[in-house]
């Protein structure tokens, strides 16, 4: 009798096929369902920290940051993570002094999320060290598309100036609309884990 996968291990085995033989620092455009979103931010994050080794920004903006450090405990070592959460604050949620995460006022100041992560990643002191973008979708709800797809092509401009791994995470509604097309230009590859 074989052993089962489940759907966070088959997802690993996706992205780590996509990305196992990248060499440099690259941006990665990543699509998922609704319903293998929960997976694919684990799947990912456990990549990253633990098959790649190296740390990294976690940005956060559907689920605050309590609530993604129980989902990842015991799967990566949080401390190698920078946490950046949009969502704490804006729903009136309790922050505590001590977390290890940057928590913004509101989603809708975009100027205040890039600079945000800039200090994220400039304070991690490795070399190597990605940025991981929880769900582009969300900041539509919040945003025009024209304002979130000039913030997403100066994100990917900073990721690369900086030499990071960058992983954006994102919603596909069936087909591809004009907003994917507009991203999938500012990424090197797009990697669907929605099958």
């Amino acid at each position: 009798m074989g052993s089962v996968c489940t759907i966070t291990e088959e997802m690993i085995k996706i992205i780590d096929e996509a990305l196992k033989d990248e060499t440099e620092p690259g941006i990665s455009l990543v699509l998922t369902t609704a319903k293998k979103y929960n997976e694919a931010n684990i799947a990912l994050t456990e990549y990253m920290v633990n098959t790649k080794g190296i740390p990294g920004v976690y940005v956060t903006l559907n689920k605050p940051y309590r609530t993604m450090i129980k989902n990842l405990d015991g799967k990566v070592d949080l401390r190698m993570l920078i946490f950046i959460d949009a969502i704490t604050k804006s729903t009136g949620g309790k922050i505590n002094k001590d977390d290890e995460c940057l928590y913004l006022d509101t989603m809708q100041n975009l100027t205040d999320l890039g600079v945000a992560i800039d200090q994220a990643i400039r304070a991690i002191p490795n070399d190597e060290k990605f940025l991981l973008f929880d769900s582009l979708s969300t900041l539509l709800i919040y945003s025009q598309v024209g304002s979130v797809s000039k913030f997403i092509h100066f994100l990917t401009g900073k990721i690369r100036a900086l030499g990071v791994n960058g992983i954006l995470l994102t919603l596909v509604h069936g087909e591809e609309d004009e907003f994917l097309s507009q991203l999938s230009m500012f990424c090197d590859q797009t990697i669907y884990l929605d099958k």
